[in-house]
């Protein structure tokens, strides 16, 4: 038994006083807690977190000449009509998205060729690699992401970027336009961009490049009202489409002295055209040929307002017309192969022509495509 036990002493005042100070800093600090816990976090909001957050799912950056980019924030795309799934077109109410599934064993494909063409350049000419999402990845409502007949096209251009070797500048382009989606720039009824998209791309190559991509309100605009394009035709002249056509928005180079020949070949009797064509007048299924006058095998662009010698290659199929305008105002000459038509060597005919740079402009479609990557490989 406790020696102590049954044994009652006083208290004294001081002892008392100490006691009463203690509770009460011990109910001070609960206050405190209590509102703290209360209190709504900084950063409350719908707005998916930037590449700095430890959580985000969406984090990975593109290659060294683009990276130091922070992943943007992006505005939300709520699903509004009604939803119907034609044989390669997805249509939600008055606009068309094209189903995308990424197949790893044709983009090493790809791959191999613009890897080719940088191996044989190495030490004589740069070259780009531009992988151009499509409006599927980019402006598709938040809701139908994830849906099995859209791939991740984020994804896909990261694993794309990772087949280029250390000879190829890649210019990753799915955060730039990500952080644009609820601007126009994609078509609703076609599968193209548009002039808009095409020119945040064209910043991501200047960045890459280390030049200064002339402002987008320096340049003379046109529009082309009544475009209906290969959505609507792959959607049997679907009728919200129809009463809601897209319109053709083009940016003039800054140089009007800038003159644009196209033909077969660099050795067939060229035609001249224009780099930016109206098509106000156009049969509405045609408007975007307002672009470089449209597809043509081989063509060229001279610029006397740049006497610096500089010139490029810019291998593409059709969603690169929209691309090409915005390069006039900083090359001398630029000569624009659609290797689908064209017949030749890129490898070869940039030592010919003393080329400096080379871009490969290409959208995702394309670049799963059998039969479109075997054309770029007759043409390395």
């Amino acid at each position: 038994m406790s020696r102590y036990r049954g044994r009652r002493r006083g208290v004294s005042p001081l002892m008392l006083l100490i006691a009463l100070v203690v509770a009460i800093a011990a109910v001070v600090l609960i206050v405190i807690n209590l509102v703290k816990d209360k209190t709504p976090p900084a950063d409350d909001t719908d707005t998916p977190p930037t590449s700095d957050s430890t959580n985000s799912g969406d984090s990975s950056t593109g290659d060294s000449d683009t990276s130091a980019d922070p992943t943007p924030t992006y505005q939300r795309i709520e699903l509004k009509g009604d939803q119907q799934q034609y044989d390669a077109v997805y249509r939600v109410g008055d606009t068309g998205y094209e189903m995308y599934s990424y197949v790893d064993s044709t983009a090493k494909k790809y791959a191999d060729n613009v890897n080719a063409v940088a191996d044989k350049l190495a030490g004589k000419a740069n070259v780009y690699m531009l992988p151009i999402p499509l409006s599927s990845g980019i402006c598709l409502p938040d809701e139908l992401y994830g849906k099995d007949v859209f791939g991740d096209q984020k994804e896909a251009e990261q694993k794309i970027i990772g087949y280029m070797n250390s000879n190829v500048k890649s210019v990753a382009l799915y955060d730039a336009l990500l952080a644009h989606r609820t601007e126009y720039i994609y078509f609703r009824t076609d599968h193209h961009w548009t002039g808009t998209g095409a020119y945040y791309a064209y910043e991501q190559f200047c960045k890459a490049k280390g030049i200064a991509a002339k402002p987008l309100e320096g340049y003379a605009v046109d529009e082309y009202d009544g475009f209906l394009g290969t959505f609507y035709r792959d959607s049997n002249n679907n009728a919200d489409m129809g009463a809601n056509p897209d319109k053709v928005v083009v940016y003039h180079p800054l140089s009007t002295e800038a003159t644009l020949d196209y033909g077969d070949s660099e050795n067939a009797q060229l035609t001249r055209g224009k780099i930016i064509y109206d098509e106000s007048t156009a049969p509405a299924s045609l408007k975007y040929g307002a672009f470089i006058t449209g597809d043509n095998a081989y063509s060229i662009i001279n610029n006397p307002d740049v006497t610096d010698g500089s010139s490029c290659i810019v291998v593409k199929e059709s969603f690169g017309n929209a691309f090409v305008p915005f390069l006039t105002d900083h090359y001398q000459t630029i000569y624009v192969l659609d290797y689908r038509y064209w017949k030749g060597s890129i490898s070869d005919f940039a030592v010919q022509n003393n080329v400096q740079d080379v871009l490969f402009v290409n959208n995702l479609s394309a670049i799963r495509s059998t039969a479109l990557v075997g054309y770029l490989h007759n043409v390395i």
